[in-house]
Protein backbone atom coordinates (compact mmCIF):
# COMPACT_ATOMS: atom_id res chain seq x y z
CA UNK A 1 0.00 0.00 0.00
CA UNK A 2 2.57 2.14 0.60
CA UNK A 3 4.16 1.80 -2.23
CA UNK A 4 1.02 2.54 -3.70
CA UNK A 5 0.82 5.44 -2.60
CA UNK A 6 4.42 6.70 -2.78
CA UNK A 7 3.71 6.45 -6.93
CA UNK A 8 0.62 8.26 -6.97
CA UNK A 9 2.03 10.81 -5.14
CA UNK A 10 5.20 10.88 -7.47
CA UNK A 11 2.52 10.76 -10.38
CA UNK A 12 0.72 13.83 -9.08
CA UNK A 13 3.98 15.88 -8.24
CA UNK A 14 5.14 15.39 -12.17
CA UNK A 15 2.33 15.97 -13.66
CA UNK A 16 1.56 19.37 -11.55
CA UNK A 17 5.09 20.28 -11.88
CA UNK A 18 5.05 19.93 -15.76
CA UNK A 19 6.06 22.79 -17.50
CA UNK A 20 4.78 22.53 -21.06
CA UNK A 21 2.39 23.45 -23.93
CA UNK A 22 0.47 20.69 -25.74
CA UNK A 23 2.81 18.55 -24.22
CA UNK A 24 5.61 20.25 -25.88
CA UNK A 25 8.75 21.24 -23.53
CA UNK A 26 11.51 23.86 -23.92
CA UNK A 27 14.36 21.94 -25.19
CA UNK A 28 12.48 19.19 -26.71
CA UNK A 29 13.88 18.32 -30.24
CA UNK A 30 12.31 19.92 -33.37
CA UNK A 31 10.56 16.39 -34.14
CA UNK A 32 8.18 16.48 -30.64
CA UNK A 33 6.47 19.19 -32.88
CA UNK A 34 4.99 16.16 -35.35
CA UNK A 35 2.88 15.16 -32.45
CA UNK A 36 1.00 18.34 -32.52
CA UNK A 37 -2.23 17.23 -34.33
CA UNK A 38 -3.45 20.83 -34.85
CA UNK A 39 -3.96 22.87 -38.92
CA UNK A 40 -0.81 24.61 -38.88
CA UNK A 41 -1.37 28.51 -40.21
CA UNK A 42 2.56 29.40 -40.71
CA UNK A 43 5.52 27.50 -41.11
CA UNK A 44 8.92 29.02 -41.81
CA UNK A 45 11.11 26.49 -40.93
CA UNK A 46 12.25 27.79 -37.43
CA UNK A 47 8.95 29.03 -36.47
CA UNK A 48 5.80 27.17 -36.75
CA UNK A 49 2.16 28.97 -36.05
CA UNK A 50 -0.69 26.44 -35.02
CA UNK A 51 -4.70 26.99 -34.40
CA UNK A 52 -5.66 25.99 -31.59
CA UNK A 53 -9.27 24.20 -30.83
CA UNK A 54 -10.29 26.89 -29.43
CA UNK A 55 -9.54 29.08 -32.05
CA UNK A 56 -5.92 31.02 -30.63
CA UNK A 57 -2.59 30.84 -31.99
CA UNK A 58 -0.20 28.38 -30.51
CA UNK A 59 3.36 29.49 -31.82
CA UNK A 60 6.85 27.53 -31.78
CA UNK A 61 10.30 28.22 -32.11
CA UNK A 62 13.19 26.09 -32.62
CA UNK A 63 17.07 26.91 -32.80
CA UNK A 64 19.64 24.27 -33.14
CA UNK A 65 16.66 21.87 -33.76
CA UNK A 66 15.32 22.28 -30.21
CA UNK A 67 12.26 24.13 -29.14
CA UNK A 68 13.42 27.61 -27.55
CA UNK A 69 9.82 29.66 -27.48
CA UNK A 70 6.66 28.99 -27.13
CA UNK A 71 3.74 31.31 -27.38
CA UNK A 72 -0.19 30.97 -27.07
CA UNK A 73 -1.89 34.24 -28.47
CA UNK A 74 -5.60 34.94 -27.43
CA UNK A 75 -7.68 35.84 -30.53
CA UNK A 76 -9.90 37.14 -28.67
CA UNK A 77 -13.12 35.14 -29.12
CA UNK A 78 -14.96 35.56 -25.46
CA UNK A 79 -15.32 31.27 -26.42
CA UNK A 80 -11.81 30.78 -26.59
CA UNK A 81 -10.60 32.39 -23.11
CA UNK A 82 -8.34 29.26 -21.87
CA UNK A 83 -4.53 29.32 -22.66
CA UNK A 84 -2.39 25.97 -23.18
CA UNK A 85 -1.75 27.12 -19.15
CA UNK A 86 -3.53 26.20 -16.46
CA UNK A 87 -5.08 28.60 -13.63
CA UNK A 88 -4.95 31.71 -16.28
CA UNK A 89 -7.83 32.96 -18.08
CA UNK A 90 -7.14 35.67 -21.33
CA UNK A 91 -9.35 38.22 -21.53
CA UNK A 92 -9.87 38.30 -17.17
CA UNK A 93 -6.87 37.24 -15.33
CA UNK A 94 -5.14 40.47 -14.27
CA UNK A 95 -1.50 41.79 -13.74
CA UNK A 96 -2.47 42.19 -10.43
CA UNK A 97 -3.90 38.38 -10.38
CA UNK A 98 -0.90 36.94 -11.56
CA UNK A 99 1.14 38.90 -8.90
CA UNK A 100 -0.72 37.70 -6.21
CA UNK A 101 -0.67 33.93 -7.72
CA UNK A 102 2.78 34.20 -7.65
CA UNK A 103 4.22 36.35 -5.05
CA UNK A 104 6.11 38.73 -7.30
CA UNK A 105 6.04 40.57 -10.32
CA UNK A 106 8.83 38.96 -11.60
CA UNK A 107 11.34 40.91 -13.84
CA UNK A 108 11.65 43.23 -16.94
CA UNK A 109 13.87 42.73 -19.74
CA UNK A 110 14.47 46.15 -19.93
CA UNK A 111 14.46 46.88 -23.92
CA UNK A 112 11.32 44.39 -23.73
CA UNK A 113 9.33 45.86 -20.68
CA UNK A 114 6.12 47.29 -22.43
CA UNK A 115 5.19 48.16 -25.86
CA UNK A 116 2.18 51.07 -26.96
CA UNK A 117 0.16 50.65 -30.04
CA UNK A 118 -2.54 53.18 -31.35
CA UNK A 119 -4.81 51.78 -29.21
CA UNK A 120 -3.22 49.93 -26.23
CA UNK A 121 -0.76 49.72 -23.90
CA UNK A 122 0.79 46.30 -23.47
CA UNK A 123 3.12 44.84 -20.58
CA UNK A 124 5.68 41.84 -20.90
CA UNK A 125 6.23 40.38 -17.21
CA UNK A 126 8.88 37.40 -16.60
CA UNK A 127 8.84 35.03 -14.03
CA UNK A 128 11.65 32.29 -13.39
CA UNK A 129 9.94 28.41 -13.26
CA UNK A 130 11.61 26.52 -10.24
CA UNK A 131 12.68 23.99 -12.39
CA UNK A 132 16.76 23.07 -13.63
CA UNK A 133 15.18 23.83 -17.41
CA UNK A 134 15.58 27.51 -17.12
CA UNK A 135 12.22 28.38 -18.26
CA UNK A 136 10.52 31.82 -17.97
CA UNK A 137 7.35 32.56 -18.13
CA UNK A 138 6.13 35.73 -19.65
CA UNK A 139 2.70 36.79 -19.10
CA UNK A 140 1.34 39.42 -21.95
CA UNK A 141 -1.00 41.71 -20.21
CA UNK A 142 -2.32 44.93 -21.72
CA UNK A 143 -4.92 47.33 -21.52
CA UNK A 144 -6.83 50.11 -23.81
CA UNK A 145 -5.18 53.47 -24.32
CA UNK A 146 -8.54 55.25 -23.62
CA UNK A 147 -9.53 53.25 -20.16
CA UNK A 148 -9.92 55.20 -17.19
CA UNK A 149 -6.95 54.08 -15.38
CA UNK A 150 -4.35 55.31 -13.29
CA UNK A 151 -0.96 54.30 -11.81
CA UNK A 152 -2.81 53.08 -8.72
CA UNK A 153 -5.39 51.37 -10.60
CA UNK A 154 -3.33 49.83 -14.20
CA UNK A 155 -2.22 46.32 -12.67
CA UNK A 156 -5.92 45.77 -12.18
CA UNK A 157 -6.84 46.89 -15.73
CA UNK A 158 -4.15 45.10 -17.54
CA UNK A 159 -5.64 41.60 -18.73
CA UNK A 160 -3.83 38.86 -20.20
CA UNK A 161 -3.72 38.48 -23.66
CA UNK A 162 -0.79 36.26 -24.64
CA UNK A 163 1.92 33.39 -22.33
CA UNK A 164 4.96 32.74 -23.50
CA UNK A 165 7.14 29.60 -22.42
CA UNK A 166 10.80 30.53 -23.14
CA UNK A 167 14.49 29.59 -22.88
CA UNK A 168 16.20 32.18 -20.55
CA UNK A 169 19.23 32.19 -22.80
CA UNK A 170 16.87 32.59 -26.08
CA UNK A 171 15.24 35.50 -24.54
CA UNK A 172 18.08 37.55 -22.88
CA UNK A 173 19.70 36.91 -26.97
CA UNK A 174 16.65 38.26 -28.30
CA UNK A 175 15.07 41.16 -25.88
CA UNK A 176 18.73 41.82 -24.48
CA UNK A 177 20.53 40.92 -21.08
CA UNK A 178 19.66 43.77 -19.07
CA UNK A 179 16.64 43.35 -16.20
CA UNK A 180 14.99 45.16 -13.69
CA UNK A 181 13.64 42.49 -11.27
CA UNK A 182 11.47 43.35 -8.70
CA UNK A 183 12.42 43.38 -5.03
CA UNK A 184 10.61 40.21 -4.14
CA UNK A 185 11.53 38.23 -6.98
CA UNK A 186 11.50 34.85 -6.48
CA UNK A 187 11.20 31.32 -8.84
CA UNK A 188 7.70 30.22 -9.53
CA UNK A 189 5.66 26.95 -9.87
CA UNK A 190 2.57 26.88 -11.78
Amino acid sequence: MKSVLFTLCLFISVTVSEISMLSIKIGAPKTSLEKIKLEKVADDGDMVKYRTQNGNDFSVTTENGKVVFMENDWLQDPKGTQPLLPGLTFGKTTLRDIRQKFGTNGFVHNHASHMETETHLIMLNCFEFDSPNNEILVTITKVAKNANVTEATVAQELKLDAVIIADKSYLDKIWGEEKTFDPNNKKIKL
